[in-house]
């Protein structure tokens, strides 16, 4: 009887040492989040690139194929660009429409504020901490 109670008692100090290692190396693990990009990059240099009267071939040129082309309204592009980042709360965005008439440039509406292209934040890009190494972030293009 003495040996039942030894052995009901090992297998249960076993099993709360399996279970307390099992948390313990749950514990460690981390939820890795992707970064996500949105979108056309859109930049501050890409919109001054713009004239009112140039073709959509050249807009297209300048700012790449649009995000949103409306069936209803042909002569109206949108370019929406936004970031989040996975593992920090960094986000970003953008957002640009342009409209046409006989196939050209007739307005350019400026939803939100574009980055310079060393603000702009891609996936892979290292995290932006402090002030000092922002500036030291950019892309050469």
């Amino acid at each position: 009887m003495t040996d039942f109670f030894a052995r009901s008692f090992l297998t249960k100090t076993g099993r709360c040492l399996s279970i307390v290692f099992f948390l313990l190396l749950l514990s460690a693990c981390s939820v890795h989040k992707i970064d996500i990009q949105q979108g056309n990059v859109i930049t501050q240099e890409m919109f001054e690139k713009l004239k009112i009267g140039m073709d959509k071939t050249r807009v297209e040129m300048t700012l790449g194929t649009p995000l949103i082309v409306d069936p209803f309204h042909r002569d109206r592009w949108d370019y929406v660009y936004i970031y989040e980042a996975g593992n920090t709360d960094e986000h970003q965005s953008a957002h640009l429409t342009v409209y046409f008439e006989n196939d050209q440039l007739t307005k350019i509406d400026v939803q939100s504020a574009l980055p310079t292209e060393s603000e702009v934040k891609k996936p892979g890009s290292p995290l932006r901490r402090s002030s000092s190494t922002q500036g030291s972030g950019g892309h050469a293009h």
